[in-house]
């Protein structure tokens, strides 16, 4: 799943520049290439999060620490980002035939399927009640030197809070074109690329 988020923000980057040096005839494939890159990344970057904690839940075997079983974990969170998925690229289809109204349509199943992702601070609430549990009342494998697992978690925290950014911003983005505003596109785009470094 990485890979694939990778090879589409690398896409992102280039539809970008393409857009940037096609002056005065601009053309719309580019344009909806990025959008729809922009817009399906993060869902892309989530699946291997969730499959981290569970993997950290396995390893310290703390099962009885999270709120409900790891079997049931990934495939709650999965589904949501596959339905996320699924309406940020029906809304950016949508928008692809042109008509104005359809522009709108596809506007507003976009901000549905973002305002979706967005549930991923209820996966980052689970996590956060995890690893308080685990400080409040801590395991034997806790404490073992040998497995790293409060760094992976950090980096579970900065990987989400980065995606959780990235989703505001797009929407952000969409309700500031709304309005007219269009100068918020090149920090989002700039956001977007720095976050993968």
């Amino acid at each position: 799943m990485a890979y694939y988020a990778a090879v589409l923000q690398a896409d992102l980057v280039l539809h970008t520049v393409c857009c940037r040096q096609s002056p005065p005839v601009w053309t719309l494939s580019p344009y909806l290439l990025q959008t729809l890159f922009l817009l399906l990344v993060p869902a892309l970057l989530a699946a291997p999060i969730y499959i981290l904690l569970g993997r950290i839940i396995f390893v310290l075997r703390a099962e009885s620490h999270f709120t409900f079983s790891k079997k049931w974990l990934t495939k709650t969170f999965v589904k949501d980002d596959v339905l996320s998925f699924f309406l940020q690229g029906a809304g950016g289809g949508i928008q692809t035939s042109g008509s104005l109204e359809d522009m709108k349509n596809g506007e507003h199943i976009i901000v549905g399927g973002i305002s979706v992702q967005i549930f991923f601070c209820f996966f980052l609430i689970k996590t956060s009640a995890f690893d308080l549990k685990l400080r409040r009342y801590p395991i034997p494998r806790c404490h073992d030197s040998t497995i790293p697992w409060r760094k992976h978690l950090k980096i579970l925290y900065a990987t989400s809070s980065l995606i959780m950014i990235r989703s505001v911003l797009r929407l952000a983005e969409i309700f500031s074109a709304a309005m007219g505003i269009y100068y918020i596109r090149r920090y989002i785009y700039t956001f977007s690329t720095l976050s993968w470094f």
